[in-house]
């Protein structure tokens, strides 16, 4: 009885602090759920293939990953990675919560990427051709030099 007191007490403390962040966003039960099930889907298709253009398991590119990993959520997002970046709000990296989406440039400063943050400084990405759906750190510094943006689609 005393440990179910202890993590209500817990509990409590934690509602309040999150009350109190700055970031506007207020999880709920089922934003949670939502996000943990992106993150569980997402980490499902490790190791898939990279396929340009692609939608299914057979094969990824990074904005069809993230639609496929979206819609089995429940969620529709659109198919490109700058339709997907136009999709939600944009913040900071920081305030990043698991399913979130985050954006990268390859060239001349448009987006040209798109990962599914994981949390805990982690993204799962379907990089290039010739390789597999990854986990990767955010801080790297390859990834670091590239990031733009943060967005939320998940509110």
């Amino acid at each position: 009885m005393r440990r179910a007191g202890e993590l209500a007490l817990w509990s409590a403390v934690l509602l309040l602090l999150a009350a109190c962040a700055s970031d506007r966003y207020r999880p709920t039960p089922e934003t949670d759920a939502l996000r943990r099930g992106i993150v569980l889907d997402a980490l499902g298709q490790i190791g898939r293939p990279y396929r340009f253009g692609g939608t299914t398991p057979d094969g990824f590119d990074c904005s069809g990953l993230v639609q496929y990993i979206y819609a089995l959520q429940g969620l529709s997002v659109p198919r490109t990675t700058r339709e997907q970046f136009k999709a939600g709000d944009r913040i900071k990296l920081a305030h990043a919560e698991p399913g979130d989406l985050l954006f990268y440039s390859f060239g001349k400063r448009r987006i040209d990427h798109v990962a599914i943050y994981l949390g805990e400084g982690q993204a799962v990405h379907a990089p290039s051709t010739g390789k597999s759906v990854i986990v990767a750190p955010v801080g790297n510094r390859w990834w670091m030099d590239r990031y733009r943006d943060a967005v939320r689609v998940i509110r």
